[in-house]
């Protein structure tokens, strides 16, 4: 995997996070990671949700943020909630990104669960046993289905979504 490749997963696991005042502090420092996004309709993307979020309150943000992610489930970052539900498979695919993370030595620092779309960008951002990692391809119809949702909504995540599809889709092709 390039590090162009590494780059973008890392930008854009920190784009889907939460926002809060360290996120809003940070803005002018992203737009900077941005600029140096080489493919130009990435970039354009990246750059219209940083418009957004430079546009808005943090409050506007946060709401925004909840009532997108947390709020609905049918556009949750828990990748394992749009495959089985609630369903027992669930909790047999969160032990599965446990091992992952145990197996290349990858520690979670966050509170969120191991199948957090966000975690698992970053997760891909630095990882370097390739072949370890392939089984997250099969998530690419979720994500997906996410995107379209959030497309269909509106949502200023859209944009940045679609990379994020792009992503996922070049998993399960490879394999990686």
């Amino acid at each position: 995997m390039t590090n162009e490749k590494r780059y973008l997963r890392k930008l854009l696991s920190i784009l889907l996070q939460y926002p809060d005042d360290e996120f809003i502090l940070s803005l002018e420092e992203l737009k900077e990671a941005v600029a140096q996004i080489p493919q130009v309709e990435q970039r354009e993307r990246c750059v219209s949700f940083l418009d957004y979020l430079g546009n808005n309150s943090l409050i506007r943000l946060q709401e925004e943020y909840t009532s997108t992610f947390d709020l609905n489930p049918e556009t949750c970052l828990n990748l394992t909630y749009h495959r089985w539900g609630d369903a027992r498979e669930r909790g047999n695919a969160l032990v599965d990104f446990h091992q992952l993370y145990d197996t290349t030595g990858y520690e979670c620092a966050t509170g969120e669960l191991p199948d957090y779309l966000p975690l698992i960008l970053e997760f891909l951002s630095i990882n370097r046993q390739e072949k370890q990692v392939s089984f997250l391809g099969q998530y690419s119809d979720q994500v997906e289905v996410i995107g379209s949702r959030l497309q269909e909504a509106g949502s200023p995540h859209g944009g940045i979504f679609e990379i994020v599809v792009d992503i996922f889709r070049e998993l399960q092709a490879n394999g990686v």
